[in-house]
């Protein structure tokens, strides 16, 4: 770590940047520490969210006698000597045992932790940014809390930053800023690191801010700077592109956010909402394929995830699109809204004799509606006569014949 990170390291929870929910006055680590009532856990969350700097705030506010491990390079050996130890001074000394990378043990091995858990002879913390649930030994799992860190906000690396500004007295353009904030995606040590390195070459170079051309320097390529306002700017011409079923323009406008160094997640974000909101129902498969790209991407990585990228953008620039079930969401979260005072059918209560009828019972079907009294005729989904969607058209007309009106009112 850099002496710029280890000068920001915050020393009390005032000085703690994000996670409000545990460090604000009603924060949860924040009330146990305070009240002495210090728990086990594992911290989960991304890189550079604080879960380390935790240990300094507890070293600093307890009286605990603290133990520093990192999974990837320590042995369960060197450990248990101090879980030994931990027993024979149980009720003389507290005694908290943090192992960072907690999930480079593997399951068996983290079955050490238990008996001294079990016995209360310490305080175990472990950080990981791996899936815990997925990681960790479910015996060890099931008796530590699962703390949650949320990566930082952008105006919250903005916040940091600024100390870290007024501490090396090197001040950064906007665009330098949108750069840092951007490319550390809600890492706090990576964006402290990144402005130490473009700060000391701007000091180098006889400049007291640091600007595009620094940034040009240590990136290697000008594009590098990507601004806040682009990335909203191309990711807005690249969903309008999909949805207007040009494949041409979207690859390109993906491409020119992936040559900045758009998260590859972010795109796959974004074309599952889009599978969803734009193709639905006229084409069910988008969604299966949006998700499936969604998992290639975390399994591949760059820059061979681009290929699915690519496969998945085609696709759904191509598939037929319709919006009903985006539609019809909205029309019932209205009506929801409007009509909460209504009772739910005393035939669909789970009670005794409710009069509910099994539509099994009756061949499968009761030309029956299911609303509350008083919006029975209530139509939300308006279907269209739009790819796959044509067929669901046809087999909600001829359920509800005579009872709901399925004319596309678009």
């Amino acid at each position: 770590m850099s002496g710029l990170s280890e000068i920001l390291r915050p020393k009390g929870f005032e000085e703690f940047i994000g996670q409000e929910h545990l460090f604000g006055e009603k924060g949860l680590i924040r009330l146990a520490i305070e009240s002495g009532n210090l728990f086990s856990a594992v911290f989960y969350g991304p890189p550079g969210c604080g879960k380390t700097s935790t240990l300094e705030i507890i070293r600093k506010k307890t009286d605990f006698e603290i133990y520093h491990f990192n999974a990837a390079v320590t042995s369960t050996i060197d450990v248990k000597k101090v879980l030994d130890y931990a027993q024979k001074v149980k009720g003389l000394k507290k005694m908290l045992i943090f192992v960072d990378e907690i999930h480079r043990f593997n399951k068996k091995q983290q079955d050490i932790f238990l008996p001294g858990i079990e016995r209360g002879d310490y305080i175990f913390i472990g950080a990981t940014t791996e899936n815990p649930f997925k990681m960790i030994n479910p015996a060890l799992l099931s008796r530590i809390k699962v703390i949650a860190f949320k990566k930082l906000k952008v105006f919250e690396i903005k916040k940091l930053l600024e100390r870290a500004i007024s501490v090396k007295n090197i001040d950064v353009m906007e665009s330098v800023m949108d750069f840092i904030t951007r490319i550390s995606d809600g890492d706090a040590r990576f964006a402290i690191n990144i402005y130490d390195v473009l700060s000391d070459m701007a000091k180098a170079l006889g400049k007291e801010i640091v600007d595009d051309e620094i940034v040009t320097l240590y990136g290697g390529e000008v594009k590098m700077v990507y601004t806040s306002k682009e990335h909203y700017e191309l990711a807005s011409a690249f969903i309008k592109s999909i949805r207007g079923s040009d494949p041409d323009a979207a690859l390109y406008y993906m491409a020119r956010m992936l040559e900045v160094g758009e998260d590859p997640r972010f795109i796959a974000r974004r074309l599952a909402i889009l599978a969803s909101e734009d193709v639905g129902l006229a084409d069910p498969m988008a969604i299966l394929i949006a998700i499936a790209t969604a998992q290639a991407v975390e399994l591949v990585g760059l820059p061979e995830c681009v290929l699915n990228l690519s496969e998945c953008v085609i696709y759904l620039s191509l598939a037929p699109k319709s919006n009903s079930s985006t539609l019809a969401i909205s029309k019932a979260i209205e009506s929801a809204r409007e009509t909460m005072n209504l009772s739910v059918p005393f035939n669909l209560l789970n009670v005794k004799d409710s009069g509910y009828k099994n539509p099994h019972h009756y061949g499968g079907f009761l030309k029956k509606s299911y609303l509350p009294k008083g919006i029975s005729d209530k139509v939300f989904y308006i279907p269209k006569e739009i790819g796959k969607e044509k067929r669901l058209k046809e087999i909600l007309e001829k359920l509800w014949e005579g009872v709901k009106e399925y004319g596309n009112k678009d």
